[in-house]
């Protein structure tokens, strides 16, 4: 699309095909997309607001709000979710082959406030009855947020996959890590459990939880500049998300994949990545807060009205 004008907002996020769209004009405000690495915009936008507007961990903006920040606003857009159960991983002669076995042992973890944790700590505790206090979380000096108070957290200079690989931690949530890069032959490092998506297929057919990651933030000034901003954003995601369902981009060059694409939009209700603050999503940010709660984050948990501005009246220029 070719703007007739310079962007008045520019939304940096994620480099997903949903949000390939969004560049645009909604309501008289101009949009531009700026695609980083998420791990590159979360601390810039979390330490100096370094972003017009962003996507942003739902767990720490959560943590921001719930401490009286309101330097900028969400909007109930979720542009990413991921289910947690294969986030643990251990290595190849590790005896850890469930969750239950967690209790006791030492876990690394990149961040104990990214929202991923927090999901993986309500996530044992919940389903698999493994108080998250019982586990010593291995994490590096540098973090987002202060550790809650009594958290049961030690802090290593060390690479935490060196340390996994040494036997000094039991396991860790891992993302990208160099092993995975590995051919299969060589990794030393693999999955707690076997067969993750199974379990985590399981546990949306039981909860209808799909945890829903990221949100979208605003900042205070760029709403106070442009009143508008909150719809147009909120329009631009919805519009791109319906372009990339549309396309059914993912499923056009890849063997299996019309089928796996029919099979999975199915079971999510023809809506994987659902916006708004529908009851569902409700559910799933009550869940998110509760467990900042419990691993002592904060107090409470807010409002959930209180959280997100959600814009009435959308328009779109095409």
């Amino acid at each position: 699309m070719t703007y007739t004008r310079a962007p008045d907002v520019t939304i940096t996020g994620g480099d997903y095909e949903h949000t390939l769209d969004i560049a645009g004009v909604y309501d008289d405000v101009s949009l531009a997309y700026n695609a980083m690495r998420v791990q590159q915009i979360f601390v810039p936008m979390l330490t100096d607001r370094r972003f017009e507007a962003c996507e942003l961990s739902l767990a720490n903006y959560i943590i921001l709000r719930a401490n009286g920040d309101r330097s900028m606003t969400a909007i109930p857009v979720f542009p990413f979710r991921a289910f947690r159960h294969s986030l643990i991983i251990t290595r190849r002669d590790s005896p850890l082959v469930a969750l239950e076995q967690l209790a006791g042992k030492r876990i690394g973890v990149e961040d104990y406030s990214m929202t991923a944790a927090v999901w993986f700590r309500g996530l044992i505790e919940d389903e698999y009855s493994v108080d998250h206090r019982s586990i010593t979380w291995v994490t590096p000096r540098k973090q987002r947020f202060p550790f809650p108070p009594n958290a049961p957290v030690e802090v290593v200079e060390e690479s935490l996959e060196d340390l996994l690989c040494d036997d000094a931690i039991d396991g860790m949530l891992g993302f990208a890590t160099r092993d995975s890069a590995l051919p299969t032959h060589e990794r030393k490092l693999r999955p707690v459990l076997q067969d993750s998506q199974a379990v985590e297929a399981a546990y949306f057919e039981r909860t209808s939880i799909y945890p829903i990651m990221h949100t979208v933030v605003v900042r205070a000034d760029m709403i106070a500049k442009f009143p508008a901003v909150l719809r147009a954003a909120e329009s631009a995601y919805a519009r791109a998300k319906e372009n990339a369902y549309r396309r059914k981009l993912g499923a056009t060059c890849a063997p299996w994949a019309k089928e796996h694409w029919a099979k999975t939009f199915q079971m999510f209700g023809n809506d994987p990545l659902p916006y708004g603050l529908t009851p569902l999503n409700r559910r799933a940010v009550s869940m998110l807060a509760d467990y900042l709660a419990r691993q002592g984050f904060i107090d409470q948990a807010p409002d959930i009205d209180d959280l997100f501005r959600v814009p009435a009246g959308i328009t779109t220029q095409p």
